[in-house]
């Protein structure tokens, strides 16, 4: 009898088994966006306060357990024209959501925030607080790890507090996530008058914005708002879109990349990474974006000098930092054929390289640049203008 019940068991284990949907084991293809739509562990609490400067109020969203956590990092979010957390409650979500991830979440209620003047105060009272013994945040935030978020003309905020020259806050900055950046012209006009210039960023920076026509068409267009941002940023930047969305909804659609692009970039987080780096990044490969774009930027290095030696040359540089190395490259060629051309990969530490065993009395062409390594690829920066040699 127990065999038969026993039998009679198994039987019905393999068939809800075989009614179990494939799905259910299949292993997801976006697992970093998976991860980031959900709540983080920490729960939130939150505070408003206000400032001599200006009417408005700032909230600020942390981790209810800070005083027990390490030093926080900080997102400081940036409001589209017309819109602020009070106005918006999808604002609150994501902020919030952010902040059960162990961040610190500021916002105002500004609605023109394109010049960063009201945000770059908040971040001077967030300064304040952090040294305040009798304050909630008092030692509890990292200065030195600060985002900042920002939709549409908040785009164009973090564009501005990032500008080289604009604020003494740009050293606690060290990351972007701009989402809908309006083109320059919309920024300079009067739809928003708070114009920016990209070519003074130097943060690395995700871009992000809907592929509906309110963006791809007015707003944040491609080709005049996103590549151009992508090439004129001296950092690394990633960009994309989301497929089919509207400007008006951008930013919450997107969010989960936000924090991700955070907790990577503030938190050196090795899950949230794998969506921007490596062959095939999650954003790259997320079936809801479109216009995947990636420059990983690479500083320029000059040739000093490129002295004769016998059957040889020495060359010079000065060393450039944030790269991990260097590579030489001589050649009989003007043209630097690959038959003819010799490369010589170098530390980043190295400053002079003499090459030797090279025919007597010959010219040689010598060039360098610098080389980065990110999720594994090597990235090259530009070559040096090319110095002419002739051996002794």
């Amino acid at each position: 009898m127990k065999k038969k019940i026993i039998s009679l068991l198994l039987s019905v284990a393999v068939l809800m088994t075989a009614l179990i949907p494939f799905a259910a084991f299949a292993k997801s293809s976006t697992p970093v966006w998976d991860k980031y739509s959900k709540e983080g562990s920490y729960k939130v609490s939150s505070f408003t306060f206000t400032i001599p400067e200006n009417d408005f109020t700032y909230k600020v969203w942390y981790p209810k357990d800070i005083k027990n956590m390490s030093k926080r990092p900080i997102i400081l979010y940036c409001n589209g024209t017309s819109a602020n957390y009070e106005k918006k409650p999808t604002t609150v979500t994501y902020l919030k959501k952010a902040a059960s991830y162990g961040f610190v979440c500021l916002t105002n209620t500004d609605e023109n925030t394109g010049l960063g003047t009201s945000m770059n105060l908040g971040m001077d009272a967030l300064i304040i607080f952090n040294g305040d013994k009798k304050h909630r945040l008092y030692n509890k935030l990292n200065l030195d790890k600060v985002g900042l978020a920002g939709h549409s003309q908040g785009a164009t905020c973090c564009m501005n507090l990032a500008s080289k020259g604009n604020y003494d806050n740009l050293k606690h900055f060290k990351a972007i996530y701009a989402c809908s950046l309006p083109s320059p012209a919309i920024a300079a006009s009067g739809l928003q008058n708070c114009p920016y210039d990209s070519s003074l960023v130097s943060l690395p920076t995700l871009l992000v914005s809907g592929s509906g026509t309110t963006d791809n068409a007015f707003i944040s267009p491609l080709e005049s708002s996103i590549i151009p941002a992508l090439n004129n940023i001296k950092n690394d930047v990633y960009a994309a879109r989301m497929t089919d969305v509207e400007h008006a909804d951008s930013i919450y659609d997107t969010h989960p990349y936000m924090i991700a692009w955070f907790d990577y970039k503030l938190n050196g987080n090795k899950t949230a990474e794998k969506a921007f780096v490596g062959k095939s990044p999650e954003l790259k490969t997320n079936k809801n974006f479109q216009d995947f774009k990636r420059k990983i930027y690479c500083k320029k290095v000059s040739l000093k000098a490129v002295k004769a030696n016998k059957k040889g040359f020495k060359a010079e540089w000065k060393t450039v930092t944030g790269v991990k190395g260097y590579q030489l490259q001589y050649s009989t060629s003007k043209s630097f054929t690959e038959k003819t051309t010799k490369s010589i990969t170098l530390k980043k530490t190295t400053a002079s390289k003499t090459v030797k065993s090279l025919k007597a009395k010959k010219s040689y062409y010598v060039r360098i640049r610098t080389y980065r390594t990110v999720g594994g690829i090597n990235y090259y920066g530009k070559w040096s203008a090319v110095k002419t040699v002739k051996t002794k």
